[in-house]
Formats: structure tokens, C-alpha cells, sequence
């Protein structure tokens, strides 16, 4: 079954940290890689404007993401973290989604979820080239066992960012990421995801 989602205020932004770090948040079996020359733990934010699964409605909703990224089977993957939700996204569970529920409201320049410490304002500038951070199909992540998706991603025109106001992102330090210095930000306005439900990773 195939999962159709328009996606708009897509934002990355991205700390710096070392491979420590990253292995103590990741499963037997990956290992840390570097994105363009670092290691990095990324909070993805954005609004679904409207999908299909299948032949059925998606209703809007936010959705906000903590992840890195790792070496599977010579592969390199994004592994999950977490995965927030605002509540009309919930039914993604059925399709073996990780989410869970947030306040979460994101609009052009701000992501802000209270519950989670996260407050990100930003203006988007120039056009940018976000490197291999929008270039990653393999996404992991846990829900009982180890499951994974892959996701096609549709044109975006990406664009650089910076800080309007000093981000804060104390979700990480309960992932045992102690971001320092300023957020690497990556945005586009519109762009389009496809993937199928959740397997097993094998």
C-alpha cells in the first residue's frame, strides 16, 4: 500500500556531535556515520498539508523528529529517535508509524513544541544544496523490534537558514546529545514524501 504525503515548512536543523554519542543512542548491528564530514543529530519539523493511503484521506497535521544517522548493512540510514505527532496524525500507528502524541505548531519561520523544550525561530535566505542530509532513503527506528521505511522524496527547492532568535532544543539531552553552538538549518517550503508501511528490518 502505497503512502502519499504533501509536505510543507520542511526544516532540518542539525547539531554537531561525536560518534560517542551517536553509538550510545544506536542498535547492535550500526554504526555512526558522518554527514558531510561530521556527526550530527538532527530535529526535523513539518506540516502534512494532505496525503493518501491508498485510496483513503490523510488529514493535516505536524509532525516534529529527532534522528541521526548510521551505517546499516554498508547502507547509510537515518535512525529515529522519536517521532511527535500533533493528534490527527496518530492514525499513522496503524501503519506501524513510532509516533506520539505533541503540541507541536509549525509555520514559516518558528517550530515550537512546548512539551519538549523546542523553540527554533528562523528566516529562510538563499538557495542552499542541503548535501546528503536530504539525500537518505533508509529510515529505522524501534517499536518492539527494529523496523524500518524508505522514503522517496519528491523536488524541493531547499534553502539555507539561520537563527532569528537563540534556538533550544532540550529534547536531545534526554537522547544524551548536549547540542553546543548554533544549528546548521536547511528549509524548503513544499515538497512531497512517498513510502510504504513499516517492515520488519531484516
Amino acid at each position: 500500500m502505497r503512502i502519499r504525503l504533501d509536505v510543507e515548512n520542511l526544516l532540518i536543523a542539525s547539531w554537531e556531535t561525536s560518534r560517542e554519542a551517536v553509538e550510545r543512542v544506536a542498535p547492535p548491528g550500526m554504526q555512526p556515520v558522518e554527514v558531510d564530514g561530521r556527526h550530527v543529530v538532527s530535529i526535523v519539523s513539518f506540516r502534512i498539508r494532505r496525503g493518501r493511503v491508498g485510496r483513503s484521506p490523510v488529514m493535516p497535521f505536524s509532525q516534529l523528529n529527532v534522528r541521526t544517522y548510521v551505517n546499516w548493512k554498508d547502507e547509510p540510514a537515518v535512525f529515529f529517535l522519536a517521532s511527535r505527532v500533533t493528534p490527527a496524525g496518530l492514525p499513522g500507528l496503524l501503519f506501524g508509524a513510532p509516533y506520539r502524541s505533541a503540541r507541536l505548531r509549525v509555520k514559516p519561520g518558528r517550530l515550537r513544541a512546548p512539551g519538549l523544550g523546542v523553540d527554533i525561530r528562523y528566516r529562510p535566505g538563499g538557495p542552499a544544496d542541503p548535501g546528503e542530509l536530504g539525500r537518505h532513503e533508509l529510515g529505522i527506528f524501534e517499536s518492539g523490534d527494529l523496523k524500518a521505511i524508505r522514503i522517496q522524496r519528491g523536488p524541493a527547492e531547499w534553502q539555507s537558514a539561520e537563527l532569528a532568535a537563540p534556538a533550544t532544543a532540550q529534547v536531545l539531552l534526554g537522547y544524551g546529545f548536549s547540542p553546543a553552538g548554533e544549528p546548521q538549518l536547511v528549509y524548503t517550503a513544499k515538497t512531497s514524501f512517498e513510502t510504504e508501511p513499516a517492515t520488519k528490518l531484516a
